[in-house]
């Protein structure tokens, strides 16, 4: 087959950092976004100046943070033997939230649970530094990833399976944050969300769980499409999961069609349709390629030994 690619080999590790570094990447260009949204008004004279511009910059400052952390963590992704400087940015900014908690506690202040403060030191110092530490360890004692050879639906089916996973770790994202924002209200109290007024209840809680679970399981379908992409042979409990996900969506849509016509189908609601039965089709596609042997000796590249 002409279309047979080799992947970048990566270790367990790279390909988490890898996800993580993408994360990342999507929420500091929303950051970017709104450090936008705060500045410009400011500047056009829409907005009060000096309110705008410093928080303005304040935001880009973050967003470049996140986006540049991003640039380097995928870079060390691909090649275990740049992971220095990704490794010394997590490490800097790890010691920038301590002196800022060693600051504060002078100040008579402990802001460890500052949510800003809180979420810097979760991300930076007990994910990032650990994976950076992770890959310079696998890179020092020369531990290489595995490199698969994928076709054109393989490599199609492996995108969509990551944005699968980045959706549910977006959501898992949000999913804290309002969880979070939820138990310092307590319940019964009004909070104020994305400038929507809200009663926590039990079943504000309860739909909170929901979308974590939800969350969880699109992280899960995701995680098995890239093992199914990576090894064809292993396709099929993806192709299962896939089918019943579009079978469950297309009910539901039948359903809001039933009961409002047409235009009672939500815009989601079609895209997750559109996406699932490309995710079908392409597992469809990848069942019924030839087996990994047959690929490699089309290609005229030995295969991969996955059993050492």
């Amino acid at each position: 087959m002409e279309d047979l690619k080799p992947s970048v080999p990566r270790t367990p590790t790279q390909a988490v950092l890898r996800m993580v570094s993408l994360l990342m990447g999507c929420i500091g260009g929303l950051v970017l976004i709104g450090g936008l949204l705060v500045l410009v008004p400011g500047v056009i004279g829409g907005a009060d100046l000096w309110a705008s511009v410093t928080f303005g910059v304040m935001i880009l400052v973050v967003a470049g943070l996140l986006i540049l952390t991003a640039a380097l963590g995928l870079a060390a992704s691909n090649n275990s033997a740049r992971v220095g400087p990704y490794r010394f940015l997590c490490y800097l900014v790890g010691l920038a939230v301590l002196v800022a908690i060693v600051w504060g506690w002078g100040m008579g202040t402990f802001i460890l649970f500052n949510p800003i403060v809180l979420t810097t030191t979760i991300v930076y110092v007990l994910i990032c530094s650990r994976l950076a530490d992770k890959v310079q360890e696998e890179h020092d004692k020369g531990v290489s990833g595995e490199t698969f050879l994928r076709s054109r639906h393989q490599r199609v089916l492996h995108l969509l399976a990551e944005l699968v996973i980045l959706k549910g770790a977006l959501t898992v994202v949000v999913v804290c944050v309002i969880g979070a924002a939820l138990v310092v209200y307590g319940e019964g109290e009004r909070a104020v969300i994305s400038g929507i007024p809200v009663t926590v209840t039990g079943t504000l809680y309860a739909l909170v769980i929901a979308g974590g679970v939800a969350a969880g399981l699109s992280i899960g379908v995701g995680a098995l499409g890239i093992w199914g992409s990576n090894r064809p042979q292993k396709i099929r409990p993806f192709l299962v999961v896939a089918a019943i996900s579009l079978a469950l969506d297309v009910v539901q849509a039948a359903g809001r069609v039933a009961e409002r016509g047409v235009f009672g189908l939500s815009f989601d609601l079609v895209l997750d349709i559109v996406f699932m039965a490309a995710c079908v089709y392409l597992a469809v596609r990848i069942d019924r390629q030839p087996t990994p042997e047959e690929l490699s000796a089309a290609a005229g590249v030995a295969l991969v030994d996955t059993t050492e």
